[in-house]
């Protein structure tokens, strides 16, 4: 089989020479579908990632609770406070909430608030920190786990001279690389803002999830987060009862007082929202590479069904002089692994070189070889399986018949 192979290359490299133009432009088409394609994959596995990372949260039992009052007689900042202390322990009497907090934003949506902090009396650059401002029983109402230290008391929800904090493990390796953090005082540039960290958290996504820093987060005891604009609350269910929770939730504020508007949705619809866009750009990419491939698959069979046609001829001359069906079969298969190889070889090239360009202009994750290889695979595949209808045609046309077509 390998010596019918080597014999074959001389007539088949002759044979590319003649047509060099035609056969270039299918390499070339292979290249930049090898470069197009593995650089949307590598895409979509850093979307996929993303999206799927764990957040730490108990997201299947958790609901959100966005009030935006409009009646004047909550337009007032001690009326607003006290409406936000009562909208709490309604939430909290309904049956199958496990645990309720007012919170300043709400982790996985995109938006939220973060400071610069370092430890106390250093001099280095301070380290972003997200933070959520949150009432008691945050901890309950968020599913994490405290893993050091203590959870907040009452105490510190007065106005203590250092304010105690808690803070996920990820943001604590980042202030502390040499030591545990726990006890440790924190600090803002000008040196003001001191605060304690009393509890480490073993995980938990901020407000950011598809950031490079969304583990990093940090708690703050307020007595009542929000104001009297907008205010919001994070509800955490007994399994399998979010849904029956969060039916009840706009009956139970709105018979409280009507001068407000409800929001209510899940966690999971809150993660789906912010992730809307990458789901989009999951499907555009999709569409992208199936097309690519679709339309290079086409192109090859293209290519070799017109030259099997030119060559009629010499299939039939070649088969009256003894070739039999499978040696016309290899000689397309092994022209068409030619070209496709050339333009797979050109292809490397280019993948990795409109990767660099992602990495510069996009962020893009950086583009393994393995990926490549798999590409490679993938089009000599596809390439073998596009010519073969076309080789098979070939290699079923009688001598005769080949001879008398020309």
């Amino acid at each position: 089989m390998g010596r019918k192979i080597l014999l074959d290359l001389g007539p088949l490299c002759r044979a590319l020479g003649r047509q060099r133009s035609r056969f270039f432009l299918i390499a070339l088409e292979i290249a930049l579908t090898l470069a197009i394609v593995t650089n949307c994959v590598n895409l979509l596995m850093d979307l996929r990632e993303v999206m799927l990372r764990p957040s730490g949260l108990d997201e299947q039992n958790q609901i959100s609770v966005a009030v935006r009052p409009f009646s004047e007689d909550l337009r007032d900042e001690q009326a607003s406070r006290q409406a936000r202390r009562l909208d709490l322990e309604r939430l909290r009497q309904i049956p199958g909430v496990k645990a309720v907090a007012t919170i300043s934003a709400m982790p996985l949506s995109g938006g939220g608030s973060s400071t610069g902090r370092r430890p106390e009396g250093s001099e280095i650059q301070p380290v972003l920190a997200p933070y959520f401002e949150v009432s008691d029983q945050a901890v309950q109402a968020l599913g994490v786990e405290l893993v050091r230290g203590r959870d907040f008391v009452p105490e510190d929800f007065g106005e203590p001279e250092v304010q105690p904090v808690l803070m996920t493990e990820s943001l604590a390796k980042v202030l502390f690389p040499d030591g545990d953090a726990l006890g440790k005082k924190i600090e803002s540039r000008q040196g003001d803002g001191r605060q304690i960290i009393v509890g480490i958290l073993s995980r938990m996504t901020n407000a950011w999830p598809d950031s490079t820093f969304y583990e990093r987060a940090m708690l703050l005891p307020v007595p009542h987060p929000g104001d009297v604009e907008f205010y919001r609350f994070l509800i955490r269910t007994e399994p399998g009862r979010r849904d029956e929770v969060a039916a009840l939730v706009d009956r139970a504020l709105l018979e409280r007082h009507e001068g407000r508007l409800i929001e209510v949705a899940t966690m999971a619809e809150v993660r789906g929202d912010t992730f809307r866009d990458s789901v989009g750009l999951i499907r555009l990419l999709s569409a992208v590479v199936v097309m690519l491939v679709l339309v290079t698959a086409l192109g090859i069979a293209g290519l070799t069904s017109f030259s099997v046609t030119q060559r009629i001829k010499q299939i039939g001359t070649r088969r009256a002089l003894g070739a039999s069906r499978m040696d016309i079969l290899r000689y397309f298969l092994v022209e068409n692994w030619i070209v496709t190889t050339a333009g797979l070889v050109i292809g490397i090239a280019a993948s990795f070189g409109l990767n660099s360009a992602l990495l510069n202009w996009a962020d893009a994750p950086r583009l393994s070889f393995a990926l490549i290889a798999g590409g490679m695979i993938l089009l000599w595949a596809i390439g073998l399986g596009a010519a073969f209808a076309p080789a098979r045609r070939a290699m079923m046309l009688p001598p005769v018949i080949a001879t008398r077509s020309v």
